[in-house]
């Protein structure tokens, strides 16, 4: 069952005996775990009917203990057990024996108590404790959003922080953060910092404007590529140059610019041979595991190189490298003969 229809339940105030929750977006997490607190907990009998246990402090009688004890004015209480490794796949992290009474626990667990276990990345659905869960609560993944909830969970936000914003703009914004894909590195938490700091930017207005996020995204390393890279494509030898000086004084390192660039003109190779195929952006975006803005940007890009020139870049390109790396060349100058050689003119 998804997240959301989980809390759809606890709001309606269906709530189980026990969940076990699991998976990157700390962020849900911890919005899940509020709410399920707000409903059983009082905050003036706090102490006496929330016991959270860390795993370093987890033994079976401590922990039966604490879910065999009644509730104090209250009709339930909550017990979570945070970082208990027996849900992972070789990890136990307690004794065979204790993992084996945990197992008989579940199905005992009493009426009044709501046992949740939380804080690993990933579970094992063989092992026989979770399949246990499974059989007397709710297992909830709470993985990374997809393009399409991302959309709509980034309006939500946005709303809730009283701002409104378009569907152009939020396309904007997302092409600006690093979430979708393989190897994108930022979470729901770094998104709302994002939102926090486009919301102080805006002040009193009301409207998410494109030139807010311009401004906010102005020094955006993706986008600097993106420009230098359109440079290029229209051999504007003097703006590709200013584009590099710009990176340059922004602190960028000439060795990250130089391996995002090389990764962008493979991201670029790419996709003109998928659109010699027939296929389109959004396919595109799946297919090399990238941000489908990145994605729609790329396929524009590639009406400014054939396929033949695409590859004159790499090879050019993997030369500079070449010559970086053996330290022939001093590595300002072979990134400035590089886009000086291919913005000439044919």
């Amino acid at each position: 069952m998804s997240y959301k229809d989980e809390i759809r339940k606890i709001k309606n105030n269906e709530i189980q005996n026990v969940y076990l929750i699991y998976g990157e977006e700390e962020f849900l997490i911890q919005k899940f775990i509020k709410l399920i607190k707000e409903k059983l907990v009082l905050p003036n009998f706090e102490d006496l009917n929330f016991i959270n246990m860390d795993n370093k402090d987890f033994t079976i009688d401590k922990f039966i203990d604490a879910c065999e004890t009644l509730p104090f004015m209250a009709e339930r209480k909550l017990v979570m057990v945070r970082g208990l490794e027996v849900f992972r796949s070789k990890k136990r992290g307690i004794s065979e024996e204790e993992e084996k009474q945990l197992i008989d626990y579940i199905k005992k667990i009493p009426v009044s108590t709501c046992l949740l276990f939380y804080g690993n990345k990933t579970v094992d659905a063989r092992k026989k404790i979770v399949k246990e869960i499974q059989r007397h609560g709710r297992i909830i993944n709470f993985e990374k959003l997809s393009a399409k909830d991302l959309r709509q969970w980034i309006d939500e936000t946005i709303k809730k922080y009283g701002k409104t914003i378009g569907a152009k703009e939020i396309e904007y914004f997302m092409g600006n953060i690093d979430y979708i894909g393989r190897d994108a590195n930022q979470n729901l938490l770094d998104i709302d910092k994002e939102i926090q700091k486009l919301i102080a930017y805006i002040g009193d207005r009301d409207k998410i404007e494109e030139k807010d996020l311009e401004n906010i995204f102005s020094s955006n390393f993706q986008n600097d590529i993106f420009k230098l890279l359109d440079a290029i494509g229209k051999k504007q030898v003097g703006e590709g140059l200013k584009r590099l000086d710009f990176m340059l004084n922004q602190g960028e390192a000439i060795i990250k610019i130089s391996v995002t660039l090389g990764n962008q003109l493979r991201n670029l190779y790419k996709t003109k041979l998928l659109l010699e195929e027939g296929y389109t952006s959004k396919t595109i975006a799946s297919k090399i595991g990238i941000h489908p803005y990145v994605a729609s940007k790329t396929v524009s890009q590639c009406r400014d190189f054939s396929l033949e020139a695409l590859e004159n870049l790499l090879n050019k390109y993997l030369q500079m490298d070449v010559a970086m790396k053996s330290g022939k060349i001093q590595n300002t100058i072979a990134m400035e003969l590089f886009i000086m050689e291919m913005c000439k003119k044919v």
